[in-house]
């Protein structure tokens, strides 16, 4: 059966595709309606063994549910690894679905892991969800600040956001208008702490039939409910990676290098490719640990490599590695933690 390598470029209102041969040459070319039914029709009607390729975006894992019946294999890219396509001043959706449909014929595709279990992929959603209500609150509670400080009320704790506290800054606004308006943004901050405290039963709800989450939680220090759901939503397996190098840079921690001819191009840095809210649990559960009255492991390694290096910083990195290769460990052999082994 002979091979047919399809492109798609995925928009809200329409959808192109283009479906060529090994020897490069376009046997099809639709562009059409966004619907269930269309993508069902258009690839009902492909002959030959169909391999697909499309970029990760809002609509990528409903279409890949979709057409999977379809196709033998399905890549979702990351549009940040097309560069061809990414920075092509003529960018055109004809264009990139035929280029996406190229990369794929010669076999030059980055893929992005998509769970096939929906169970795992809806609590993603749910601690992305609560992910961002946070960040919601975070920026709410700027903006309260940022209009206080422009009526010369200057705060540098949280004590406008309690009950009190909030009526003393008030107080202190000389014009009634602006006053009004910042009640009105603490009603929006309130309304926004009830929605995100539900989002957050929601999230530990659903992570009850993830038994590494209650692992995690229980037993790791530093981890608590949140950092144990963040990585078991954002990891979703611990065979995704092979090896804990790759991990890291999943979690912001890898090291990136550029050189030219055996020469460094520019200092070792971090690479900001990745998963950010990794980063942030490895950095919160980093201080926990390192904070706590007990003795742990994390603690202990925090300590010997401060002593050797005198960084506080190369120290507090190799520490965060630790932390989410444990976790990987700990899922890859559903074991709970063992301070001993540190």
């Amino acid at each position: 059966m002979a091979k047919l390598y399809v492109g798609l470029d995925l928009g809200s209102r329409h959808i192109e595709l283009v479906a060529m041969r090994l020897n490069g040459k376009v046997i099809k070319q639709r562009r059409f309606p966004t619907s269930e039914s269309n993508l069902r029709q258009e690839f009902e009607a492909l002959t030959g063994e169909v391999h697909v390729h499309m970029e990760a975006g809002e609509l990528a894992a409903w279409v890949r549910e979709v057409i999977k019946p379809y196709a033998k294999s399905i890549i979702i890219a990351h549009a940040r690894d097309n560069a061809w396509i990414a920075k092509d001043p003529n960018k055109r959706d004809r264009v990139d679905a035929f280029k996406l449909a190229d990369l794929l014929r010669m076999n030059r595709v980055h893929p992005v892991y998509y769970a096939d279990d929906r169970a795992r992929r809806d609590f993603k959603q749910l601690v992305q969800h609560y992910g961002d209500l946070t960040a919601q609150e975070v920026a709410l509670k700027a903006m309260i600040k940022s209009r206080l400080r422009t009526q010369g009320v200057i705060v540098h704790n949280a004590a406008p956001f309690t009950e009190q506290g909030c009526k003393d800054v008030v107080a202190r606004v000389p014009s009634a208008e602006i006053r009004k308006a910042i009640r009105q943004l603490y009603k929006v901050l309130a309304h926004t702490l009830e929605v995100r405290d539900e989002a957050y039963t929601a999230m530990v709800k659903a992570g009850r039939q993830f038994p590494e989450i209650k692992l995690f939680q229980e037993t790791v220090p530093g981890v608590g409910p949140i950092g144990a759901a963040r990585f078991s939503a954002y990891v979703q397996t611990p065979y995704r990676f092979s090896n804990k190098r790759k991990l890291w840079r999943y979690c912001r921690l890898g090291v990136s290098y550029r050189s030219s001819d055996g020469q460094l191009l520019s200092h070792p840095k971090l690479d900001r490719a990745g998963c950010g809210p990794l980063k942030d649990l490895a950095r919160k559960a980093f201080e926990v640990a390192v904070n706590s009255e007990d003795d742990n492991q994390f603690k202990r390694a925090y300590e010997q490599v401060l002593a050797r290096t005198h960084d506080k910083t190369h120290a507090r990195l190799t520490v965060m590695r630790k932390i989410v290769s444990v976790l990987r460990a700990m899922w890859l052999t559903n074991s709970p933690y063992q301070d001993e082994l540190g």
